[in-house]
């Protein structure tokens, strides 16, 4: 199965549609049946729209859907093209004072989505209000989450140590293989943080993988690494169990993909 995640930084790029066009042909030129989608935006002020028949939806929906929601107009595409994929998407917080950002899921099979209150605040105003969307593919036991997570902080009530416990409590209930992908804002070179958390339950595909090309994620300074000067990678998939990886991909880096956002993505190629 190949998967892809990728940090979009939706709306906020120059030519947002013309890489909206460009990442829904990389998916279609791959062939990827999952895709996490992370900063996924749409204006506070745009028309509330009724998704169609393939919109996974779920219980005390926080947000509507908005006519220029960047995964909704990203499944339009492929569907011109072709390709039907089920979709979800959750909203975490406000961002740059007029979008709605959240994180999303595209999937070529039906799934039930969860939407995971993981901070301490669920205040839509608040940045630190995070969200994580679950999509439980059921017929193929397999849970995936696409996460964006807070910075880490020493404090285990708040930032990264809350939302990962978070995250871990609900896991473990899971029974079958757990997928997790996004944005974690956890350097994987840093000792003893966010990473070397993650790493104690779960494993880091990029680990397993057989070939790997390319590693890091972010080249340098970006929204939330201002003061950034080294290349991290910060941009995961990780496994509750461990399963075959035939390769780990750096995409949407100007050499595999075109350069869409701050983030560069991950593709992966995986039994699960």
């Amino acid at each position: 199965m190949k998967v892809i995640s990728l940090n979009t930084h939706s709306w906020i790029e120059e030519n947002p549609l013309e890489k909206l066009v460009q990442i829904g042909d990389f998916i279609l030129k791959e062939g990827a049946e999952i895709i996490a989608l992370q900063e996924v935006n749409q204006r506070i002020s745009a028309e509330a729209i009724n998704p169609d028949e393939f919109y996974c939806s779920y219980e005390g929906a926080e947000v509507e859907i908005k006519a220029d929601n960047f995964a909704k107009l990203l499944v339009d595409y492929l569907k011109e093209k072709g390709q039907t994929f089920y979709w979800g998407w959750t909203c975490s917080h406000i961002g740059y004072d007029i979008y709605d950002e959240g994180s999303a899921i595209l999937s070529k099979y039906p799934f039930e989505a969860e939407s995971l209150l993981v901070s301490p605040t669920k205040d839509r105003t608040d940045y630190h209000t995070r969200r994580i969307l679950l999509a439980h593919l059921n017929q193929e036991k397999l849970t995936v989450g696409s996460c964006h997570y807070s910075w880490y902080s020493e404090d285990p009530d708040e930032g990264f140590i809350y939302e990962w416990n978070q995250l871990l409590e609900n896991t473990q209930k899971v029974t079958h293989q757990v997928l997790l992908l996004g944005d974690f804002n956890a350097p994987a070179h840093l000792e003893g943080e966010g990473y070397s958390l993650v790493s104690q339950t779960f494993s880091d595909v990029y680990h397993l993988a057989k070939e790997k090309k390319g590693e890091f994620t972010v080249e340098s300074n970006i929204d939330g690494w201002a003061d950034n000067k080294e290349r991290l990678r910060i941009d995961f998939g990780f496994v509750k169990q461990q399963v075959e990886v035939a390769s780990y991909e750096v995409i949407f880096n100007g050499v595999t993909g075109p350069v869409v956002s701050d983030h560069f993505g991950i593709l992966l190629d995986m039994k699960l």
